[in-house]
C-alpha cells in the first residue's frame, strides 16, 4: 500500500541548510538590537537600585 500525501512531488526552490543559514544569519542581524533594547529597560532599574542603597546607607 503506498501512502500519497498532499506534497507529493513539490519541490522547494532552496534546500534546508540554505534555510537554516539564513535563519541564523537574521538573528545576527535582529540579536543586538534586542539587546541593547533590554539593556535600555534594565539599566535605569539597577542604577536606580544602587542609587537607592547607597543614600538609604546601605551596610550600618
Amino acid at each position: 500500500m503506498e501512502e500519497t500525501g498532499m506534497f507529493t512531488g513539490v519541490t522547494l526552490p532552496f534546500e534546508v541548510t540554505e534555510l537554516l543559514t539564513a535563519a541564523m544569519d537574521l538573528l545576527k542581524i535582529v540579536s543586538p538590537l534586542v539587546l541593547l533594547g533590554i539593556a535600555f529597560v534594565v539599566v535605569p532599574k539597577f542604577i536606580g537600585l544602587i542609587n537607592k542603597s547607597m543614600t538609604k546607607g546601605g551596610s550600618k
